[in-house]
């Protein structure tokens, strides 16, 4: 009688053992034999072509003072040193162009570090000869369509850009 209650508990803590870490194991051990992404992959960010013509970039000085010099490299030579500075950065809403240069430039810092936001086109340019923005991206077409005066303000720099390589 002793025997049969020493193998019954035994046979009820083998199966409430196997219910607890077996079933669960054999899960996650099935669900990661597949082609899936693991723990150990590198994330891959498709990062978009370089869009052809001419854009201007304006860059705020006085938001950027510690790190401005990255900020100028980053836009001229598409260098990406370690940047300890987000920026938001305009474009406006029918300057499709200048949309898809600032995505480029998005996917090219991490996550989160550059927030794009597009904008009525008069109110940016508004805001942009007034020195009210931390960075505004133009096509150059779209600059001379819409009379935007460069170089007015001292606190902004002008970034000139040619099919998405230094000018």
């Amino acid at each position: 009688m002793k025997a049969a209650k020493i193998l019954l508990h035994i046979l009820i803590s083998l199966t409430a053992a196997f219910l607890l870490v077996g079933l669960p194991a054999a899960y996650i051990l099935h669900r990661s034999s597949g082609e899936s992404a693991d723990a150990v992959s590198k994330a891959t960010v498709k990062v978009p072509d370089k869009p052809s013509g001419e854009y201007v970039i304006l860059l705020n000085r006085s938001l950027h003072e510690d790190s401005i010099d990255d900020w100028i490299s980053f836009f001229r030579d598409g260098e990406l040193n370690v940047i300890f500075d987000d920026i938001s950065c305009l474009a406006a809403e029918s300057d499709s162009d200048a949309i898809k240069m600032v995505e480029r430039l998005c996917a090219q810092l991490p996550e989160n570090q550059m927030h794009f936001r597009t904008e009525n086109p008069l109110l940016l340019v508004s805001k942009a000869e007034n020195g009210c923005i931390d960075a505004a991206v133009f096509s150059k077409e779209f600059a001379g369509a819409m009379k935007l005066s460069l170089g007015t303000d001292e606190k902004i720099i002008c970034i000139s850009l040619k099919g998405g390589e230094p000018e």
